[in-house]
């Protein structure tokens, strides 16, 4: 593939990203950090840039310590934004429940500190809430991995309420079921939750046609909490604004649009934002009925096609294409794959949980791009560094997705 895409460049950005800035959760400080990074090199190249602040209710850090009453400190993080303990901690007695099934949820979890694989699910957490347990360890069911960096869900936390919460591993969560105590002391604390701002950065490449339609291009460029956050998403932001630099030297035929989206793993919060401020324009406009009859498009009309960058980095791993919208979209990315013989796995049959999906939800069509075996790269934990990519591994799929801008868009 002859393309301008460099890995080099690329590679840069994702240093700053990852190594310079480092671990930046949605609201973060470094969030904020990383968003004029982003602001700042696009401004540079000569886009215009703005940025669109959205609320995000978020935290700047978690503790949390779990030990068994006169015994071993036991290894584990904090689920931040789920309830505080006291500064010293709660001693509770202990339930173990085997799975997270109705079936094993009863009134005997009240008052203990609840051990158990995972957690429950929405429809069910309701009612663990309700039986006023005292404290939850989740263990993760991912074998050989690090803690799994997810906050709670805020939006069911207001619903629901939600009670101390604490995760560990797969292999120090089996040796505590396999000699469980009677007691555990668990600390958590949740430090500066609050509702707080979040920034998207938005830049515009104006082309060579005279109409309104838009391309966007996106990527998150937030990290899970005490992440890096390098393979996913430092790299897929860093491929992102090289090719804002290739389309801004080349030119181009249909109007770009460059989206750094924040907060997408505490739930999308970004692009959801972007996507309402559209729809709700969409809808205002639209009550006047003589607005369609005269032939006239909204700024959510104006968005064509969307092209999602999320998880990349690696030299060794898949490649993998996700349509979403028109069938014609797969078989277009496996036409253009043959003809430069590319290896890509098409997997059009799934629905990839990112920034995409709140376009999707309205209509918009397009593709995301990634690659990279997931766990081994670390993804969602501490691990999660850039000793895991190479600027080879970040030209390796942002080349192809050039050629397929050059394809289908140009």
């Amino acid at each position: 593939m002859n393309q301008n895409f460099s890995g080099k460049n690329a590679y840069e950005h994702l240093r700053v990203l990852a190594e310079e800035i480092g671990p930046r959760h949605g609201g973060s400080k470094n969030e904020d950090k990383a968003s004029q990074y982003i602001y700042d090199y696009f401004k540079k190249i000569g886009l215009k840039t703005r940025f669109q602040q959205f609320p995000i209710y978020s935290f700047e850090t978690a503790d949390a310590s779990l030990r068994i009453p006169g015994g071993k400190e036991l290894s584990c993080i904090a689920i931040p934004i789920t309830a505080n303990t006291s500064p010293s901690g709660i001693t509770k007695p202990v339930i173990f429940l085997e799975g997270n099934e109705a079936a094993h949820l009863d009134a005997g979890v009240s008052g203990k500190i609840v051990v158990m694989f995972n957690s429950f699910t929405e429809d069910l957490l309701k009612r663990f809430i309700s039986y006023k347990p005292a404290g939850l360890v989740s263990i993760q069911t991912r074998p050989n991995m690090k803690h799994l960096r997810k906050p709670g869900n805020s939006g069911t936390n207001r619903k629901y309420g939600s009670v101390p919460s604490i995760l560990m591993t797969l292999n120090d969560g089996l040796a505590l079921v396999k000699n469980l105590p009677e007691k555990l002391t668990m600390q958590v604390t949740t430090k500066q939750e609050r509702v707080t701002k979040g920034r998207n950065v938005i830049a515009d490449l104006p082309g060579c046609e005279p109409d309104d339609d838009l391309i966007g291009v996106c990527a998150h460029y937030d990290s899970v909490w005490a992440g890096p956050g390098a393979f996913d998403n430092g790299a897929g932001t860093a491929a992102m604004m090289e090719l804002a630099r290739v389309y801004k030297e080349s030119g181009t035929r249909r109007n770009l649009r460059f989206m750094a989206f924040g907060g997408e793993e505490m739930g999308v919060w970004g692009s959801k934002y972007y996507i309402k401020v559209l729809h709700d324009e969409d809808v205002k406009i639209k009550k006047n009925k003589d607005f369609e009859l005269d032939g006239l498009c909204t700024e959510l009309d104006n968005h064509r096609f969307l092209i999602n960058l999320d998880m990349m980095g690696p030299l060794y791993g898949t490649s993998t294409a996700v349509p979403f919208g028109d069938t014609d979209i797969a078989a277009a990315t496996r036409l253009l794959a043959n003809e430069l013989r590319y290896a890509i796995t098409i997997r059009d049959q799934i629905v990839y949980s990112s920034d995409n999906m709140t376009f999707n939800h309205v209509g918009i069509p397009g593709i995301s791009f990634y690659r990279g075996p997931f766990e081994s790269v670390g993804g969602h934990t501490e691990e999660d560094t850039i000793k895991s990519c190479s600027p080879e591994g970040l030209a390796h799929i942002g080349k192809f997705i050039e050629a397929w801008i050059d394809r289908y868009v140009e």
